[in-house]
Formats: C-alpha cells, structure tokens, sequence
C-alpha cells in the first residue's frame, strides 16, 4: 500500500463509524492484508470503507453488539469476514443469532443498515484465513515444502486448529523464503517492499473482492446521493 492511500483502521468500540461500509474482521494480520487487498482493487473508494479489527476471535460478539449504541450517522451497511474454524455450520448458527440480534437496531434516518457476513475459506470449508494465502502459493516448490513439513510435524505436536496447522506451513514458507522467521505475511511483507508475497488477483482472494465489491454496490444503492460512492 502506498504511504498517501486514505485507510481507516481499527478503532475503539465506542467510536464513531466515519464511513458507508464498517468492516469488521478478526485479527491485524486480516486488517492489514484486507487494507493492501482494498487500496489495489478499489483505489480512491477506499474513503468509503472502514476496516476494523476486533483484537481476536473471542472479542468479535462484543465488538459487534457494540454496533448497536456506536455514533454511525454515515454507516449503510456492515460487513463481517470470520473464519469458519473448525466447524463451519456452527460457525454460521453464531452470526446468524448475532444478526438477528443486533440488525434490527442498525437504522439510520429510518433506512435500515444490512449486515453481510464472509466465511473464509469458505461457507462449508474448515479453517482459516491462511487456507487463502496457501491456495495462492500453491505450485511454488517452497509452498509445496512448507505444507509437507507442517504434515509431518503435526502428529508430533498435539492437538491443533486447522488454523493453526495452516499458520506452521506460512511460516515455514517465510522463513525459507526470507531467510527470516516473521509471524505474519504482513510483517514480512512490511520488511521487503520490493518482494510481492501475495498475488491480490489470485482467485483465492476472489470471494474476499466480490464480498467487499457487493458492499460498497449496497452502499450506494441506499444512500441518498447515487454518484456518493462510486461502483468499483
């Protein structure tokens, strides 16, 4: 992301929303990809979205309750991406119960506020996030690597997430390819500019840009200016 590209970033729970589109995801790493992701398809549309962490998994139900008593004279519409962790079905009956609890109060100037939720990697599909940067390396001989030895290592490690298991092949990844170990592809990517880790037009981030695409889409159907926020 260039240094000048108009980002908003996670924000405390009582803040006001300053923006048509609220996004809410998980972790930093997620915010800080899914801003990169943003500023590269959409550009000066950008301005339109606030993307906001909630500091982890378990923090996501209060931060979205949060909605209902938060300054948002600007908001039209709320958008989720969560991971379907282990159980995805599960992981759907929760959002569900969260929508149906707190759209109802997401009103502005007596027009309602939709709430959309992503599953990552996907509505019937375990896992995580890191499932999408993997698919995206698929073919690279060092992914190939990376995913062979987080399939040997894991019998020996305990129970893990299949999050988790996918986080070890990442960092392998990383590290044999930087020379350095990095928590994060974001951190690594921070550390060398030059390098592109990630391919933003891969079709395993496909779901992520029609999801956001479909937002903003929904946004200025609803607002009272339809030249306010330009069509990706």
């Amino acid at each position: 992301m260039k240094s000048g590209d108009h980002v908003h970033t996670s924000r405390p729970a009582n803040e006001a929303i300053t923006a048509p589109v609220l996004l809410l995801v998980e972790g930093r790493d997620e915010e800080a990809l899914i801003q990169q992701m943003c500023a590269h398809w959409f550009g000066s549309c950008m301005q339109h979205i606030d993307i906001e962490c909630v500091e982890g998994l378990n923090n996501f139900p209060r931060r979205f309750r949060a909605l209902k008593v938060r300054p948002r004279a600007l908001l039209k519409v709320v958008g989720v991406i969560a991971d379907s962790e282990e159980d995805p079905a599960a992981t759907a009956q929760r959002w569900a119960a969260l929508f149906k609890e707190v759209e109802p109060h997401l009103v502005n100037n007596g027009i309602p506020c939709p709430c959309r939720k992503l599953q990552l990697p996907g509505d019937d599909t375990p896992g995580a996030f890191e499932a999408l940067v993997l698919a995206a390396w698929a073919g690279d001989a060092v992914a190939d690597c990376a995913t062979a030895f987080r399939d040997c290592v894991m019998p020996h490690l305990g129970q893990r997430t299949l999050a988790q298991k996918d986080k070890v092949a990442v960092h392998a990844w990383l590290s044999a390819k930087l020379g350095n170990a990095y928590g994060n592809v974001f951190k690594a990517q921070e550390k060398h500019p030059d390098q592109p880790l990630l391919d933003y037009d891969h079709s395993a981030f496909a779901s992520i840009k029609t999801f956001i695409e479909g937002l903003l889409t929904e946004a200025e159907k609803s607002t009272a200016n339809p030249t306010a926020i330009p069509t990706p």
